[in-house]
């Protein structure tokens, strides 16, 4: 069984600002697709060569399982501590499409919960310029994690739906997690959303996903219904049924 462990906070995309004016005191990194900046003597420039490859491998998952294309360069700024990210939490980050950058605390320990909270954030930079603006928190919060690689962690889509099934009691109903008046923010929607999403592309593919993705709330479970051939309610029942049915991890 694999144990999720607590996620980084996402305060999800600025699709408009980028990063405050940098300072001074940074070391920049090159990978294929990344520019890392660590600040110097940190955690994160310690282990800059496997968190570059964690981050280009995951670049190129989301591409290939969404079917979509993009050749930005990411910035990304690897704070070395809570104080220094200033995000108002204490761990987590925050994407900038318009301006193809993140910022995001990089504390130890090097694994699995540092390697999917960098992925998220980069995978808003990747998917809100391929795709365009999202239309809901659901569907923005919940495909940035739902194509996770698993090369270096075992935090993708199976751990989700293992969660669902000893969560199912918990999580609300999907009309209320697409509504975006509705919406949180908390770790049980975010986990649920990942695990729905993640089950609509096992179900259909990547290219039903590409249509929805900057669907509104309003408009939602109409088109939803007329891409799968399934209303709102009997796509949940099919996730839950999915997810109850799968073999343990």
């Amino acid at each position: 069984m694999v144990a999720l462990p607590l996620l980084g906070l996402s305060a999800g995309c600025d699709a408009i600002l980028g990063p405050a004016q940098p300072d001074s005191d940074w070391r920049s990194h090159e990978s294929a697709h990344f520019s890392l900046f660590v600040r110097p003597g940190s955690f994160c420039e310690a282990n800059r060569v496997r968190l570059a490859e964690v981050l280009d491998d995951q670049y190129a998952t989301t591409l290939d399982r969404l079917g979509i294309t993009y050749s930005g360069r990411i910035s990304a700024f690897l704070h070395a501590s809570t104080a220094d990210a200033a995000l108002g939490f204490e761990y987590g980050g925050l994407g900038y499409p318009a301006t193809e950058a993140l910022r995001a605390t990089c504390l130890a320990p090097l694994g699995g919960q540092l390697f999917s909270l960098l992925s998220h954030e980069a995978n808003h930079v990747i998917q809100w310029n391929a795709m365009g603006r999202p239309g809901t928190y659901f569907m923005s919060e919940g495909l940035a994690s739902a194509v996770m690689s698993t090369r270096f962690h075992g935090l993708g889509k199976e751990s989700f739906w293992e969660w669902t099934t000893s969560h199912a009691s918990a999580i609300p109903p999907l009309s209320t997690l697409i509504d975006d008046a509705k919406w949180g923010g908390s770790d049980l929607e975010y986990r649920a959303s990942v695990s729905f999403v993640a089950y609509l592309i096992e179900r259909a593919g990547p290219a039903p996903i590409r249509q929805l993705f900057q669907v509104k709330s309003a408009q939602f479970p109409a088109r939803l219904e007329v891409l799968y051939g399934r209303s709102l309610e009997d796509l949940e029942r099919d996730w839950r049924a999915f997810c109850a049915a799968r073999p343990r991890i």
